[in-house]
């Protein structure tokens, strides 16, 4: 009993985080320039904006499950490549 009681915190945990990771993503999604992402030849805003957004719904209201890990999978791979090719357009490498 304590065993399944141990595994619904940890999912609880780990779908708050992948939930924040999401929320994350989108609002830098958000806030970088319309014109950055053609840029650095990826999908544009929208299509960013669209796929975070629909990922961190379905993850809402379907909880832990297969979603969760595809919306994980996608928050982190727009935090660390893509987010890194808008900063580096914006700003320069160094």
């Amino acid at each position: 009993m304590v065993a399944f009681a141990i595994q619904g915190w940890i999912n609880l945990i780990l779908w708050i985080v992948i939930l924040g990771v999401l929320l994350w993503a989108f609002a830098d999604c958000v806030i970088r320039r319309k014109d950055a992402f053609p840029a650095i030849g990826t999908m544009p805003k929208v299509g960013w904006m669209l796929v975070i957004g629909l990922m961190a719904l379905l993850t809402v209201f379907t909880g832990f499950g297969l979603f969760a890990y595809i919306g994980a999978g996608l928050g982190a791979y727009y935090l660390l490549d893509v987010r890194r090719g808008l900063r580096e357009a914006a700003e320069g490498p160094w």
